[in-house]
């Protein structure tokens, strides 16, 4: 009796294990993509200084400022696209993960009334 009702509350609590394993791996993602972000973002501006440092006249500042925002846009850009994409299919997984879930309830209820209504 215990290890059936210790089976169904396993079996009752997966949705919610399959969730959380969901968010956790959306969450890991996106820190990644954070960390690289800032990582290439740190490196471009070092090397942006350098070259700035190297700049004998004002255009070649400037032309060289507009190739590096120009270049970080893009990056951003890239960044907020992978960003949406994995929320995007997290979003995906929990509503399979509810839906199925809420199937399965449906179908206990119906069973549970089936059982007591009168024949």
């Amino acid at each position: 009796m215990y290890e059936k009702f210790f089976e169904d509350m396993q079996g009752r609590m997966q949705p919610v294990l399959d969730l959380a394993e969901t968010n956790k791996k959306a969450m890991e993602k996106l820190a990644a993509l954070q960390k690289d972000t800032m990582t290439e973002v740190v490196n471009a501006s070092v090397e942006q200084f350098k070259e700035l440092a190297q700049c004998k006249d004002p255009q070649s500042a400037l032309d060289l400022q507009l190739k590096f925002y120009k270049s970080l846009e893009s990056q951003m850009s890239d960044t907020a696209e992978k960003s949406i994409a994995t929320i995007t299919e997290a979003n995906e997984a929990f509503v399979a993960v509810v839906e199925e879930s809420a199937k399965k309830a449906v179908a206990e209820v119906e069973d549970a009334v089936k059982q007591f209504s009168p024949k």
